[in-house]
């Protein structure tokens, strides 16, 4: 039997927030989700992290190094799941559309669409530039093909990637694939922009600010007037100019791909006064706000945009210091602290929000 190569991703939707009859706050649609990861050793399975989505609301969700058991732990879970593919199975997928059926056949074509939904599969996570990014085209189109011959094209093939293919950031109407990336990645795009499927994006200001590139306020969605300018584009925060750099990467190749922002958060802990739990709660708060709004970007305006806020759990795995602590909840699944989800403005609900993770319980 082959080895199981499904990642989840999630998205969890933010329009219509409610409490059901036992007063749990429920998301009905949402806009952004949130990345269960597994790098820690007391880090929750997959059954207890659905769990958490489920008394959340939390109704996508995106599981990094997925297996059988998060698989298993979909079904029946009225919850929504962006699936990847595992990096190291692309060079075997990408020479062989049976390898590609069969790996769908015995994963989830018993499951799908009838025990839960499927809204993307992501074809590695962030391989361009890279040695396998070669393959990523081709185990694109296996998958695609096999959708189709399933009849769900609903289902979309992505792939994600970092602003590592960027050969510059600022200003964002310079923006340019960078050489290492574009052999790999112009083919794909153009592939993208044909079959009407989007991108995954990696998007962290922190790193940023951090650097000391830029102010907290700017980083955090958090000034009051346009603070950057290029040309007669303002900015009021760093998400928008990274967002923006992208388009106008692929606007000097001739391309228009959807853009789904795959990570973004900012770390509770392990970088002094820079990484607090009000400091992430201040982005993450101000993200979801951000694209459930629809403003859109400077060079975007008036869109709204899904995306993954970086992670559900501290993961105590991986290096020491900040990449340990973007999570939401504690390994213990108790919030580290509050986040309230917005109502979308074309829902007719203005200024209205509802409570979805509480650290006072």
């Amino acid at each position: 039997m082959m080895a199981p190569f499904w990642i989840a991703s999630i998205l969890l939707a933010i329009a219509t927030i409610n409490h059901n009859n036992n007063g749990i706050v429920q998301a009905d649609i949402l806009y952004a989700g949130i990345v269960y990861g597994t790098p820690g050793n007391n880090t929750p399975d997959t059954v207890e992290a659905l769990a958490v989505c489920r008394k959340y609301g939390i109704r996508r969700i995106r599981i990094m190094e997925t297996d059988d058991l998060a698989i298993q732990s979909l079904r029946s879970m009225g919850i929504e799941a962006t699936l990847g593919v595992k990096d190291e199975y692309l060079p075997g997928l990408a020479s062989s559309y049976e390898a590609a059926k069969s790996l769908f056949e015995i994963y989830l074509q018993p499951y799908v669409p009838s025990e839960f939904v499927v809204n993307y599969i992501v074809v590695g996570n962030k391989v361009i530039p890279g040695p396998n990014g070669k393959y990523v085209l081709p185990v694109v189109k296996n998958l695609q093909r096999v959708l189709a011959d399933k009849n769900l094209t609903q289902i979309k093939v992505a792939t994600a990637v970092s602003t590592d293919v960027l050969r510059t950031i600022f200003p964002p109407s310079h923006a340019a694939f960078s050489e290492k990336a574009q052999g790999d990645l112009i083919p794909l795009l153009q592939h993208l922009q044909e079959t009407n499927s989007p991108l995954f994006i990696d998007v962290y200001p922190y790193h940023y600010f951090a650097a000391g590139q830029i102010r907290q306020d700017f980083a955090t969605f958090s000034t009051h007037k346009a603070q950057y300018w290029d040309k007669t584009l303002g900015y009021w925060n760093m998400f928008d100019v990274l967002v923006d750099a992208f388009f106008w990467a692929m606007e000097k190749r001739d391309l228009d791909v959807k853009m789904v922002i795959g990570e973004t958060g900012w770390p509770a802990d392990g970088n002094g006064g820079l990484t607090t739990p009000e400091l992430a709660r201040t982005y993450n708060q101000n993200f979801l706000r951000h694209i459930t709004a629809g403003h859109g970007t400077p060079k975007r305006p008036y869109t709204y945009r899904e995306g993954f806020i970086y992670s559900m759990f501290y993961e105590n795995d991986k290096p020491t210091g900040i990449d340990q602590r973007f999570g939401v909840f504690y390994t213990n699944k108790e919030p580290v602290y509050h986040l309230y989800f917005p109502y979308p403005k074309k829902h007719g609900r203005k200024g209205k929000s509802e409570k979805l993770f509480n650290t006072t319980g």
